[in-house]
């Protein structure tokens, strides 16, 4: 299972690194998938945050007021899927929420009008919630996969830890 997990880890720290398009990652998908995988609560709230502030120190510089929302979303949206207690309200709500918050820190940061700000981050946010919803197809596939082949209901991370 550790096997497992560094390979899981390792493709989400590479994916930041391989050049997809903007918007397009699947760190908001683990982020609303967390709960699935792990009942502990720091994990659920800590790996999400801390595998974009790690890649971030390698990547180009960000705003640091857009890198600190950036982060809160990452940390909020495993409590909101919880709360809704459904990957698909977990991640519209997620996808909101950072529609709402980063592109907030974005007009604060750069000023001009608000709503315009808002619009034009609409097909970044759109490529985010494709990439969301693929990514977390993939989870929950790989999940049951997981399940058929006789591993037991125990949740990923907590069989591991």
């Amino acid at each position: 299972m550790w096997k497992n997990l560094l390979f899981l880890l390792s493709l989400l720290v590479i994916s930041r690194f391989i050049g997809l398009p903007a918007n397009f990652s699947p760190l908001l998908a683990l982020a609303v998938f967390m709960p699935r995988l792990t009942d502990d609560k720091r994990i659920q709230h800590l790996l999400p945050v801390s595998i974009i502030a790690f890649t971030n120190l390698f990547l180009d510089p960000v705003n640091g007021f857009i890198l600190t929302t950036m982060l809160i979303v990452f940390a909020v949206a495993p409590f909101v899927s919880r709360y809704t207690q459904s990957i698909a309200w977990g991640s519209v709500s997620a996808i909101a929420i950072w529609h709402i918050v980063v592109n907030g820190a974005v007009w604060f940061s750069g000023g001009g009008s608000l709503l315009q700000t808002y619009i034009a981050a609409i097909p970044f946010d759109f490529k985010l919630a494709l990439s969301t919803w693929l990514y977390l197809a993939l989870f929950h596939f790989a999940e049951r996969l997981m399940m058929t082949v006789g591993q037991s209901n125990t949740k990923l991370f907590d069989r591991i830890v």
